[in-house]
């Protein structure tokens, strides 16, 4: 008797921890987590990670021009002082 009532609580445990396991369906693109991992995510994020680059090259291309035009300017000053 005394064996039997050890084993019973045993397998009621066994068989509520099976029944709290959770499951999950896929969604629409197919799994979980499939929108991090979709090309299509890849590539709308590639593009405006290179988007940004460019915007910044272009804001650093503007600042060496107006750096590199002080500096014809400064120069012309310095030979216009030279030349008198």
């Amino acid at each position: 008797m005394q064996a039997l009532r050890l084993t019973r609580p045993a397998t009621l445990r066994s068989t509520a921890r099976a029944m709290t396991v959770r499951m999950y369906s896929p969604g629409p693109e197919g799994g979980a987590g499939s929108v991090a991992s979709s090309k299509t995510w890849h590539t709308r994020e590639k593009a405006q990670e290179d988007q940004y680059i460019l915007q910044h090259e272009k804001e650093k291309l503007d600042k060496l021009r107006a750096s590199l035009q002080e500096q014809e300017k400064l120069v012309n000053n310095l030979s216009e002082k030279e030349k008198k």
